[in-house]
């Protein structure tokens, strides 16, 4: 899997096909003034599952927060894994919060439209907003043991909300617990179910948040870094896992990282972002064969200088 990974920093060949059902994405301009402003309509499809316009975040709410997120646009269609690659500070981040509906206060959007399966959901009132996103949308944490409870075992913790979301009696929650992990590559979900987070690794404590999120048979997974806290190894298995669930369910995936390295192995599509605005968004095989933008350039060089051993330039 490394091998594959590394011959597509280094080839420009991405690990996962692009649908080939729209046309070429085109590059956003390269000057800060232009790149905080909306992403033209070209950049829309009429087929598109989420569709993001002029999306802008403050960190905080009153009128002189900066803005951490400067007008984002972009479209994604049925199906698709579009990778948002950035830095901590790039804004790629609280994109993908406000989609999934975790943006932490203080925080808040300012304006802009986030459309999801034919719904608005910037404005939606709380209690619409979360029933939407329990049936449609799930979330993988960055750092998997922090979103478990320390003093509930893994099995309270999956098999709760199948009780009281899905009506399950308790044997039925607990055999469709066992059958979650199992799908999301847990070798001994009996032992799991048991444990507590504290005796579980983190890569495991990953794949019990992927169990989690396919309970509700989402149609968008928002994976926020999700082998950032992770060894080589252990991150390409969860890669390989998140790549044959959304081919066999046909998930449509938004996976915010640092890494291009990691775009190459899953993405079919990269948002490159910086300084709260994309700078460039491209099929995998147009970023890696034939980058636009400078920043680009610096992140490809950065992780093929990685793959060879060597510090890169790019943080």
């Amino acid at each position: 899997m490394i091998s594959r990974l590394n011959r597509a920093v280094r080839a420009g060949i991405p690990s996962a096909e692009p649908r080939p059902t729209e046309p070429q994405d085109q590059v956003a301009p390269a000057s800060p003034a232009e790149t905080t402003a909306p992403m033209p309509s070209h950049w829309f499809r009429s087929a598109a599952l989420l569709d993001v316009r002029g999306l802008q975040v403050a960190a905080a709410a009153h009128s002189n927060a900066p803005r951490v997120v400067q007008g984002i646009s972009l479209s994604i269609t049925c199906g698709e894994v579009v990778g948002l690659v950035g830095d901590a500070s790039s804004g790629a981040l609280e994109v993908a919060q406000c989609i999934a509906g975790v943006l932490p206060a203080p925080a808040t959007i300012r304006s802009g439209s986030i459309l999801f399966n034919g719904v608005e959901l910037v404005g939606l009132p709380p209690r619409s907003f979360s029933r939407l996103h329990d049936a449609q949308v799930a979330y993988l944490p960055r750092k998997p043991h922090d979103s478990l409870d320390p003093n509930l075992t893994v099995g309270t913790q999956l098999a709760t909300p199948l009780r009281s979301g899905g009506g399950l009696s308790k044997p039925a929650a607990y055999e469709r617990s066992l059958d979650l992990l199992g799908q999301a590559g847990v070798e001994n979900p009996e032992h799991t179910f048991t444990a507590y987070p504290r005796d579980v690794s983190a890569t495991l404590a990953q794949r019990v948040h992927i169990a989690t999120a396919l309970a509700g048979s989402p149609n968008l997974l928002v994976a926020d870094d999700p082998t950032d806290t992770l060894n080589a190894s252990d991150s390409s298995d969860i890669l390989e896992l998140l790549s044959r669930l959304q081919r066999e369910r046909e998930l449509t995936m938004i996976i915010v990282t640092r890494s291009v390295r990691v775009a190459a192995l899953i993405c079919h599509r990269v948002a490159v972002v910086r300084t709260g605005a994309i700078v460039e968004y491209a099929s995998v095989a147009d970023l890696f064969g034939s980058p636009k933008h400078s920043y680009t350039r610096e992140l490809l060089y950065a992780a093929e200088n990685e793959s060879r051993g060597e510090p890169g330039l790019v943080d």
